[in-house]
């Protein structure tokens, strides 16, 4: 498996280290330091935007909030609640993260491992 190293840089700064699976197949990995998970899962969306824009799910976001906002319109309501009701239904099942607010499906991404060893990332590279 191939480990894509996001910010080491930041090891000296950080308490841990994460490797995230991406994509529908977990086919894309990445080693990325953070003190929380959430810092990691931005850091690697903002690397994914840059380096692999198809696992991302802004497109479809995008258009799911344009339909829901055009259907609440249609039926009459107002600008604010379209626009309210078009974020929660276009964001269902997604995660927000990235400094640039980038989408995932939630279904395509996780934690392989969680402060791993540089012998259970050896493994893990091996497999």
């Amino acid at each position: 498996m191939k480990i894509n190293i996001i910010n080491p840089s930041e090891r000296e700064f950080t308490k841990q280290r994460y490797i995230l699976w991406f994509g529908a197949y977990s086919s894309t990995h990445c080693l990325v330091w953070a003190n929380s998970l959430e810092d990691a899962l931005d850091e690697c969306v903002d690397w994914l935007a840059e380096n692999a824009p198809g696992l991302l799910a802004d497109e479809e976001v995008q258009e799911a909030y344009k339909r829901e906002y055009e259907a609440a319109i249609s039926e009459g309501l107002g600008e604010e609640e379209a626009c309210e009701r078009a974020i929660e239904e276009s964001e269902i099942d997604t995660n927000h993260a990235g400094n640039c607010g980038h989408y995932l499906h939630s279904w395509e991404w996780g934690i392989t491992s969680e402060n791993p060893t540089r012998k259970e990332i050896k493994e893990l590279q091996a497999a």
